[in-house]
This record gives C-alpha cells, sequence and structure tokens, in this order.
C-alpha cells in the first residue's frame, strides 16, 4: 500500500511539473534564453573592455562639437537599454501573430546586420540622449552591471509569449518582443563600433 502511494505522489509532481514547463506558442524557449543571455554577456564584456581603464579626459573627450564622448555614449547604451526591455515587455498589447522559426532566426540576422552597420546614422530620442549621468568610467560600469543584470532576470523569468506578439517597426519591419531583446546587445554593439572611432581619433588623449 505505502509503495502503491509512493508511486501515485510521484506521478503527480511528475505530471504537475510537466503542466508547468510545457511551453505555448510564442514563449521563449530554454534555448531562447541563453541565447539573449550570452550575447548580453558577450556585449558587455566587450563594451568593458574598451573603457575599464580610461582616465577622466579619456572619458569626457569629444573628437568636435557634435560628437559623443565615451561617457555620452555609455550613458546612451545604458538610458537605451532599459527602454528596449520596457518596448518587449510591452508586446503583449499589440497583435498576437507567431511566425515561423526560420523568420524568427532571419529578422534576428536582419536587425544585427541593421545595427551594425554604422553607416546608417539615426538620431536618438530626447529620453534617451546622455545628460552627463556617469562622472566615470567606474560609475559607468557598475551601474551598468546592475542594469544588465536585471535584464537577464527579466529573460530568465518573464512568462509572456514573447515570440508570437509583432508590431512593425519603421525600417526593420514588423518584429516581435524577443526581437527586442535581441536588439539590447545589437545595439550595444553598433555604439561600440563608435566608441572604437573615438578612441582611434588621432587626437585622443594619452
Amino acid at each position: 500500500m505505502k509503495k502503491y502511494l509512493s508511486t501515485m505522489m510521484l506521478m503527480i509532481v511528475w505530471i504537475i511539473g510537466s503542466s508547468f514547463s510545457t511551453l505555448k506558442e510564442g514563449d521563449l524557449t530554454k534555448e531562447d534564453r541563453k541565447y539573449i543571455n550570452d550575447y548580453l554577456k558577450q556585449s558587455q564584456k566587450e563594451l568593458f573592455s574598451r573603457i575599464k581603464n580610461l582616465n577622466e579626459d579619456q572619458w569626457t573627450f569629444k573628437a568636435n562639437e557634435t560628437a559623443w564622448s565615451p561617457a555620452e555614449i555609455c550613458e546612451h547604451i545604458f538610458k537605451t537599454e532599459e527602454n528596449l526591455v520596457s518596448r518587449a515587455d510591452a508586446m503583449d498589447t499589440t497583435t498576437f501573430k507567431p511566425q515561423s522559426e526560420a523568420y524568427v532566426k532571419e529578422k534576428v540576422t536582419f536587425i544585427i546586420d541593421f545595427l551594425q552597420n554604422r553607416e546608417r546614422k539615426f538620431k536618438a530620442p530626447e529620453h534617451i540622449q546622455p545628460e552627463g549621468q556617469f562622472a566615470n568610467s567606474k560609475e559607468f560600469i557598475s551601474s551598468f552591471k546592475k542594469r544588465r543584470s536585471e535584464t537577464m532576470d527579466y529573460v530568465n523569468s518573464v512568462e509572456k509569449p514573447l515570440k508570437g506578439y509583432y508590431k512593425d517597426f519603421g525600417p526593420l519591419g514588423e518584429i516581435s518582443g524577443y526581437h527586442w531583446l535581441v536588439f539590447i546587445s545589437a545595439h550595444t554593439q553598433r555604439h561600440i563600433q563608435q566608441l572604437d572611432e573615438v578612441l582611434a581619433n588621432p587626437d585622443f588623449p594619452i
């Protein structure tokens, strides 16, 4: 009898666990979450490698009056990330029309290629433009680590079917909440290229 009850309890636990782990259409898979978080880690590492040793003069160097300094570039990256997470999370208010996995992957490639083409220039909206928030690179790195950790926590915990909701976004066409999460790291890498341009300037302080 005890053996029977034990077996029944195991079956009940298995059934309950299975019901919670069943993915619905549009849900992020374990692989989706890993891809996004690995990309977030990679782009953070690339960013920090450029700025971790910058002194005050280097941190605030501007090639000209209209160009951004490393401090301003980093602040823009920081502000944009919070905006993009919010945008992804709000996608469940749009149209639910899941696409094929092939379309999802093609769109990921398109977004990354599009953003990393620095020949295309865009003016940042006012709410994500820099305002002198970070006095030095150490202060930025400390704040950014926290911000990105929160982003990764969101990726790991979100239960909304973000791959199922789509909305048109200008030159990118129809993209999903999942694509907005990929956009974060692609956007970071776009501005790492901008950082590299500043660091390579012949007038950059040594």
